[in-house]
């Protein structure tokens, strides 16, 4: 993998923010934005956007998790609110998260 973009990866801030952009993470690689989206796309097999979603998904799976509610989870992951979350979800696994949670939230209310 390209080291600028390995470095880039490694810093990445946790919890990303929203407002985290492919311009900044280019000027941060020292690179022009498109060359930067280019090598992104070689080296991870997909484009930025997507990959940050679905960090800022794995995040919120993780919260929910360990307890928090949709709405803090999305807080705490980058999204603006539970329904971009839920959104977001629900186009990148074709379900809502309340079908995926509701086993995991009976499970917990039952231990």
């Amino acid at each position: 993998m390209d080291p600028r973009i390995q470095d880039c990866l490694a810093a990445l801030p946790r919890p990303l923010p929203e407002s985290l952009s492919g311009a900044h993470l280019a000027k941060k690689a020292g690179l022009s934005s498109s060359r930067f989206a280019h090598l992104f796309r070689a080296h991870t097999g997909m484009p930025l956007r997507p990959y940050l979603r679905w960090l800022r998904l794995q995040h919120a799976l993780a919260a929910i998790a360990h307890g928090l509610n949709l709405t803090e989870a999305a807080h705490a992951s980058g999204f603006s609110d539970s329904a971009h979350l839920s959104r977001s979800f629900r186009s990148t696994f074709g379900i809502a998260p309340n079908v995926l949670l509701h086993p995991l939230l009976s499970l917990r209310a039952n231990a």
